[in-house]
């Protein structure tokens, strides 16, 4: 087998993957004449890639965090360090805490702060230490 009739039978082979995952939906619409079909290659990101914002040390962070006195001043601190849903994303889900897509960048600070300086102030309430 010639590379040129290879890499034609791989390509062949991911479409027909394609196919098969498209919904009933989608492949009435592909037979109907009415429709143009295009075809998109779009690369996968695969879970291991780092971008340059998950460099930053999570354990550290949630240890500044937790030691901040009051929630505004950890909010102020997180509003100045952290603008991307991304970044906040990542540090939610280092923390356990719920992440729903629709969760805005305010939402996600919040969360965050609960999670660490909340959780804290929460603690010393009930242990009366505060």
């Amino acid at each position: 087998m010639s590379y040129s009739s290879f890499t034609a039978a791989s390509a062949l082979r991911r479409l027909a993957g394609a196919l098969e995952r498209m919904s009933e939906d989608e492949i009435s619409r592909l037979i109907d004449p009415n429709c143009d079909i295009e075809i998109k290659v779009i690369r996968r990101r695969s879970k291991e890639e780092i971008s340059p914002e998950t460099l930053v040390d999570l354990n550290s962070l949630v240890a500044k965090l937790t030691m901040f006195p009051s929630r505004a001043e950890a909010s102020q601190f997180m509003e100045t360090a952290f603008e991307t849903k991304k970044t906040l994303d990542q540090i939610a889900r280092h923390l356990d805490v719920p992440v729903l897509k629709q969760d805005k960048v305010e939402t996600l600070r919040d969360k965050i702060i609960e999670a660490t300086v909340g959780a804290r102030l929460r603690s010393e309430a009930i242990k009366g230490t505060g």
